[in-house]
Parts: C-alpha cells; structure tokens; sequence
C-alpha cells in the first residue's frame, strides 16, 4: 500500500467528504500549519542550559528545518504566530503524523556530493549538588562524514560542550554556590557505582576515520556500505523484512532482551536520522514506524532547540526502569529533527528523574551532502 492510500485509510471519518488525493494529503499537512497560540520567545535567543556555546551553530539552534535542493537540510527561520490568527489545531494520530512524513519525503530530491554530512547536538541529564539537587545537561557535538566512494576516507568528529544547570535547575544551582564542576554518580548493577567529574567547560574536538573497508555505519547489526544504504528496499514491507534480519531478540547495544517492535522503533529511527539512504527509503522507514504497534502521538512539541515539530513516542524497559522513545519530525518536510528519551519510572542511575524529564536527546542540526571534506582535528 503507498502513502496516499495509507493515508487514505488513516483519515479520520469526520473528514470523508469527497476529495481527490492531492487535496486529502494537503488538508493533513494543512492540519499541521495552522498558526499556534502566541508565546513568548526572544527571537535567536537560547534559554540557559540547553545554550550550546557554539559559534558556528549558535544561530541554528533556534531554527527549524528545511529541505534544500541538494536533498539535504539547511536552518530556515521559524514562522512566528501571529496574534488574533490563533486556530484549533486537530491533533493526529501518530500513524496520521508518519504517513505525512512518508509522503512529504518522496517529494525530496537525491542529493550529490562527495560527502554525506551529519552534525548533530546532544545532552545527557544528570542529578548534581551536595546543598540541594538539581539537573545538570552534559552537551556535546557530533560531525559525520560518509564519503560516497569507499575509496575516500568517512569520518566522525565529536568534541564535550561542557555541562551546564538545565534550566528550571538555575536557582538550585546558585543555592548550591553555584558551581562548575561536578561529580555525578553512575549505577551500573546493584552492587557497583562509578563517580565521575563533569565540569563546565568544554573540550576540544576529536575523532577518527570511521570506514572498515567499504563499510561506514551499522544497521540493524550488520556493518553496510553507501552502496548497500542506496540499495535498501523501497517498500514497508520488504524494508522491515530486511531490518528484521538483524533482530535477535535484544538490543543493538546490549544483551538486554528488547522486543521486536521496540527494536524496530529503534533501528529505523537510526536510519531516519544520520544514514545516507534515498528519499523513498525515507518514505519507506517512516511507513514502517506508521506500522508498529504501542506509537502514540504527542501533538506539537518543542525540542532542546526550541523547534516545533510533531512528536510520536513508544514505550521502552530498560534495566534501569521504565522509559518513553520520543522522535520529533516535520512532517512537512520528512525531517527528523530530534529523538530523545523521557524517564516514565526511572530506577538506578536515572532514579533520581521525574516522569516527564528528558534524560538524553540528540537533535539533527544539519544532514545534507556536500562536496566538503572532513574537518579533522
């Protein structure tokens, strides 16, 4: 089935008037555009705590995403909403917001360049202080390179941004003298602990050439050639049988029994948001996400940098408790703009989280191909 007749078949019975199939995919999208509630924002400004410091990608980070002519993403300013044009918006379902996803990524064109590039921003929550507790983000910056001949070197650049209070933490950040570095205890089993140090300065770049041969990335638990990403298959079905291959009933970073769904969730949402695959592959992975059981839509939400995006979420266990994935997409353009994951019933070294808090988020900052070759340090 492609995406408009799954479309067609999500569509919520209030809205089955007689349409043609161009009108009913943008009445869905249009669903997603309409202006929001007016809210306070200081236009380029970063709220403390999720600021990455970042001179080169200090003025992205408060952008949302956009698909470019090279098949790729560049920043493009926000869309502010404009006061007395307030709509209701119609929420949709998760199967809705993926299947626009789908649809809207078949529409992207397949790029050129030497290099397929990924930046990304990351953050990892952790419970500080000896006066009083609080949350304190540990940021970092990833850079990829893919080279799309395995005769060029691909690399992966990462550098620490240093760690900073989260920022309803500021005040107990201050009563606690307000300091700049920390020590953090990590629970690794019921009977062992690490102390680490994490300081608010940053450090410098570093990284190394990622390509074993011709292979550059891992999916599903097998290394893959660009070649093999381009080859990937076209349809939802045929593309989770091929992921599937790989599932053996844990995860991809552990022996921790992971079910086959949540599995999916987690290989595909790889694929989305760093590997060089084409557009209807794109389509394809977000028609398999679509398809999985437990999704739920979480309407509009906002990401670590400030962008507006629709989220969808699915359950996950892990040994430390009881934990929700969360992907952030436009489904206007088919970006993936953020996957994260919020503490449900935390235990060991997230127990000290609430429900609700974000323990770990890695946002998509650019993903394009260029002919720009790695920047090594």
């Amino acid at each position: 089935m492609n995406p408009m007749d799954q479309l067609r078949a999500a569509r919520p019975d209030h809205l089955d008037t007689p349409a043609d199939e161009h009108t009913r995919a943008a009445e869905l999208s249009h669903a997603m555009s309409q202006a929001r509630p007016a809210r306070t924002r200081k236009t380029g400004v970063l709220r403390p705590g999720w600021a990455l410091g970042l001179a080169g990608v200090a003025a992205a980070t408060a952008v949302a995403l956009t698909i470019t002519a090279t098949g790729g993403t560049t920043p493009a300013p926000s869309s502010p909403a404009v006061a007395g044009d307030e709509q209701p918006v119609t929420r949709l379902s998760a199967k809705q917001i993926l299947l626009v996803a789908a649809e809207s990524s078949l529409k992207a064109r397949q790029g050129s360049g030497a290099y397929w590039y990924v930046e990304s921003t990351s953050g990892n929550a952790q419970q500080v202080g000896t006066k009083v507790h609080y949350t304190v983000n540990s940021l970092g910056l990833s850079r990829t390179w893919i080279a799309r001949s395995p005769k060029r070197e691909s690399w992966w650049v990462s550098q620490n941004l240093g760690t900073k209070p989260a920022p309803d933490s500021e005040a107990a950040w201050k009563q606690d003298g307000s300091p700049t570095r920390w020590t953090v205890t990590v629970t690794k089993n019921a009977d062992t602990r690490a102390h680490l140090a994490v300081e608010a300065k940053g450090g410098k770049p570093f990284g190394n050439a990622i390509n074993v041969g011709d292979k550059v990335a891992d999916l599903a638990g097998k290394n893959v050639s660009v070649a093999e990403l381009h080859a990937l298959p076209t349809t939802a079905a045929e593309l989770k049988a091929y992921l599937l291959k790989g599932y053996e009933g844990h995860g991809t970073e552990s022996n921790a029994p992971q079910d086959a769904d949540s599995w999916l969730f987690q290989v595909t949402a790889g694929l989305l948001s760093d590997m060089p695959v084409k557009p209807d592959v794109r389509a394809a992975a977000y028609q398999v996400l679509a398809g999985l059981d437990g999704v739920r839509s979480l309407g509009e939400v906002t990401d670590a940098l400030d962008r507006r995006g629709q989220g969808v979420a699915r359950a996950e266990t892990w040994p430390t408790g009881e934990f929700e994935r969360q992907l952030i997409v436009d489904p206007q353009t088919g970006i993936l703009l953020t996957d994260r994951f919020v503490a449900v019933a935390p235990a060991g070294t997230y127990g000290w989280a609430k429900p609700g808090t974000v323990v770990n988020w890695n946002a998509i900052v650019k993903a394009e191909w260029t002919d720009r070759k790695p920047v090594k340090p």
